[in-house]
């Protein structure tokens, strides 16, 4: 019989996903984990395979617990007002000097250096976001908030790739202070 773990699984995964989330998957050697998260190379093969394994891991947790606050707007609000409030919390998180982009959509960036398991789970996160986008706005179409002529399917594309623009504006300090003029853009966008 081995030896009880010494170490909390989720606080080992959340500090690894800092370590991604700063670095980069390709760029995080093992003993960048190791040095963070204070467990030692054999458990962590142990407990999570290999650093593909603890990359999936990290990707699981950012989902369910970093970003997912903000993909619940949209699930407790889903109509106009919710998307009105999703990119409004979108747009104030990148505008802040702090940013350091999502662990996800750094990785959409950077597919070809991520296993294909990982860019499975990058790419359902995006198509995810973007059927909560759709289902708010066929929402607030039959709620007669935005016209009965727009395209939900390619309105929420639209919403999503606007997104994703506004995470690497969040990362280019020149170009963040830019940010807050598209809301109301897009919300025109929607709403003509």
């Amino acid at each position: 019989m081995g030896r009880p773990r010494s170490y909390s699984r989720e606080a080992v995964v959340e500090k690894a996903m800092g370590v991604f989330w700063q670095n980069g998957y390709k760029a995080t050697s093992i003993s960048d984990v190791v040095r963070e998260t204070g467990l030692n190379t054999a458990s962590m093969y142990k407990e999570f395979g290999d650093k593909e394994g603890l990359f999936s891991a990290a990707l699981d947790h950012y989902r369910d617990h970093v970003i997912g606050p903000r993909y619940r707007i949209l699930i407790d609000n889903p109509n106009l007002e919710g998307v009105e409030m999703f990119l409004r919390n979108v747009f104030l998180g990148a505008a802040k000097s702090e940013y350091k982009g999502c662990l996800m959509m750094n990785h959409l960036a950077q597919k070809h250096v991520i296993s294909p398991e990982a860019a499975e789970q990058v790419g359902a996160f995006c198509a995810e976001v973007e059927s909560l986008v759709e289902a708010a706005l066929r929402n607030a179409q039959a709620e007669g908030d935005i016209g009965p002529d727009k395209d939900t399917a390619q309105l929420a594309s639209f919403v999503v790739f606007c997104v994703h623009g506004t995470v690497l504006y969040g990362r280019h300090d020149e170009k963040k202070h830019v940010i807050p003029n598209f809301y109301d853009m897009i919300m025109r966008e929607i709403r003509e």
